[in-house]
């Protein structure tokens, strides 16, 4: 998922979160292929962003979701990491579960630091 300015968005693109407008009111929901025309009424609501669909998105540069960013961060390490053995689907199992951990263990971090600062 990837926060992408409207400007570049295109038809076909995928959104991947709901877009509201200052007032809250909803405009588009997740999972809606975008069109020329729903780009159209996006800005003429003064909407300058949208979440899309990595699927979807691929090739636009954008703002990576924190969440996806810290996940694909740590599937990157891991796979460097351990690159000899990926071929082994049992290894790649290894390294789902270890990713799993290694996340819920930064997400306790980012949490504890955040609470320090409080």
């Amino acid at each position: 998922m990837h926060l992408i300015d409207l400007d570049k968005a295109k038809p076909g693109m995928t959104l991947a979160k709901s877009v509201y407008t200052l007032q809250d009111v909803l405009l588009l929901k997740p999972d809606v292929r975008l069109t020329e025309k729903n780009i159209h009424i996006l800005k003429s609501w003064g909407i300058h962003e949208v979440w899309i669909d990595d699927a979807a998105g691929e090739g636009v540069a954008g703002r990576m979701d924190p969440e996806h960013e810290r996940r694909a961060f740590i599937d990157d390490e891991l796979r460097v990491k351990f690159s000899e053995s990926l071929p082994d689907p049992l290894m790649e199992e290894i390294l789902r579960i270890a990713g799993n951990i290694l996340e819920k263990r930064l997400l306790k971090q980012e949490k504890n630091h955040g609470a320090q600062k409080s």
